[in-house]
């Protein structure tokens, strides 16, 4: 799904028309028109995919004046655990009642080691937890959702891999445990009923799983990836898009199996490592912007079904042209219109950012290879190198 270079310029003037076009109709529908609630963090403004001087975004500033989400709502980050000593999620861990880890607590489930202890050994569950839902506490970055209890399910291990049978278990454990919202960025090209039963099951006790389409550049309508081509209706199937609002070089794509698109390059959030944060890309890099609208809407809504919620984030995206005819929308998650407001905010309400914090290493974007495997859907994983799925196995999605 690349597009030539010579038509970047004329992309960028459409794009420009299609956010006025859409605003044009938020006025007409009736809309409230907020202004902005910028964060204080620091390094809000390398958040491309909250708030962009291009408008390539998902409009999060104008969503938070209407809410900033809800400590009822638990989400599960299903994927490699989270670096817990990181300070932005202080406050932010939902506790499991029935484990420990030599008397401190434990912030979910590690289905890997069969343990409480979710602690992050490959540093993509850190990087998507982040993007959900990294606390607004005046220090380096701020997640989509500022309220909601993240409650992490560690099914990856050190290489990114693991079993459907333990994504199972966890996505079971989301639902029997109070989760409403699943970010799950990982797939596999091999068909789990066991999976397919839970994601299912957690239908029926309201729970929205968000599920990357993948990394191959693919058709998903023609060449299945699992959980995305799964046919339930709590599913929500994420792509990702660059900077320019096009559909990314490496993301998958599906006009019947693939919903929405949410920014999948450069993303730069929390990671597990010295440095405390990287930049990576991936269609796991856009589901959790997804599972954090999710979020905001649960918490405004928590009477609603699973089904009511998929249907309304995809009513209320951002269509552009570029995802026309490869995705069932045809548009961008846009967190102002989910949470019943206009994206267009009144005048002179720029985002100003504060003085520079100091420069922070990012990690090198490698692209993970394709197989059969439960593999994450990031793009880039601190430098090291993606291995290929193995038979069975699921993998992280990242590029």
């Amino acid at each position: 799904m690349h597009r030539p270079p010579a038509r970047r310029a004329s992309r960028t003037v459409r794009l420009g028309v299609e956010r006025l076009d859409a605003r044009l109709a938020l006025s007409a529908s009736g809309l409230p028109r907020v202004a902005p609630n910028y964060p204080a963090d620091p390094d809000f403004a390398r958040q491309w995919g909250l708030n962009d001087p291009a408008d390539v975004d998902i409009d999060a500033p104008e969503a938070w004046r209407a809410t900033t989400g809800s400590a009822a709502t638990i989400v599960a980050v299903i994927d490699s655990g989270v670096d817990v000593s990181n300070p932005e999620f202080k406050g932010r861990l939902w506790v499991n009642p029935s484990a420990s880890r030599r008397g401190r607590p434990s912030y979910g489930w590690n289905f890997v080691a069969n343990d409480g202890d979710v602690r992050d050994d490959y540093g993509h569950g850190t990087h998507v937890a982040g993007i959900l839902g990294a606390a607004n506490d005046g220090r380096g970055i701020v997640g989509v959702d500022w309220n909601a209890r993240l409650m992490i399910l560690k099914v990856l291990d050190a290489r990114g891999d693991g079993e459907p049978a333990d994504a199972a278990a966890a996505v079971r454990f989301a639902a029997d445990h109070g989760a409403r919202v699943v970010s799950a960025s990982w797939a596999t090209d091999e068909f789990s009923q066991d999976l397919y039963d839970a994601i299912a099951y957690a239908g029926l006790k309201g729970v929205v799983v968000v599920v990357a389409a993948g990394n191959e550049s693919a058709n998903d309508d023609l060449r299945p990836v699992y959980p995305a081509t799964f046919d339930l209706p709590n599913i929500l199937v994420v792509a990702a898009v660059d900077k320019s609002g096009s559909l990314a070089s490496f993301s998958n794509y599906g006009a019947n199996t693939v919903d929405l698109a949410a920014p999948g390059v450069d993303v730069y959030s929390t990671y597990a490592s010295r440095s405390k944060y990287a930049t990576l890309s991936g269609t796991s890099m856009a589901v959790p912007y997804v599972a954090g609208v999710v979020s905001l809407v649960v918490g405004q809504h928590p009477g609603w079904s699973a089904e009511q919620v998929v249907a309304h984030v995809k009513a209320t995206v951002r269509r552009v042209a570029s995802l026309a005819g490869v995705t069932t929308s045809g548009g961008i998650v846009d967190a102002a219109q989910a949470v019943g407001v206009s994206g267009s905010g009144p005048a002179g309400d720029a985002y100003v950012a504060p003085a520079p914090a100091a420069r922070r290493v990012s990690a090198r974007n490698v692209r993970a290879a394709g197989s059969r495997a439960f593999r994450a859907a990031a793009s880039a994983l601190a430098a090291r190198a993606v291995p290929a799925f193995r038979p069975g196995m699921m993998r992280a999605a990242a590029v």
